[in-house]
């Protein structure tokens, strides 16, 4: 059964760990959308879409 919590703190929990905002913004995607934690609050049921940074084009 997945872990209910907010997306605040859930992002708080993982930046402890991790070594970068990219890291954070990976493993807080993967954990929601693979089902190991759960949204509650405004963003109950929510799935995440992510591109990393390297795959996004920027205007010049």
């Amino acid at each position: 059964m997945a872990l209910t919590v907010t997306l605040r703190e859930l992002v708080t929990a993982v930046s402890d760990f991790a070594q970068s905002e990219n890291e954070v913004v990976a493993t807080v995607t993967h954990m929601i959308n693979s089902g190991q934690v759960k949204l509650g609050g405004s963003f109950d049921g929510a799935r995440v879409e992510y591109a990393s940074r390297a795959a996004v084009s920027h205007p010049a």
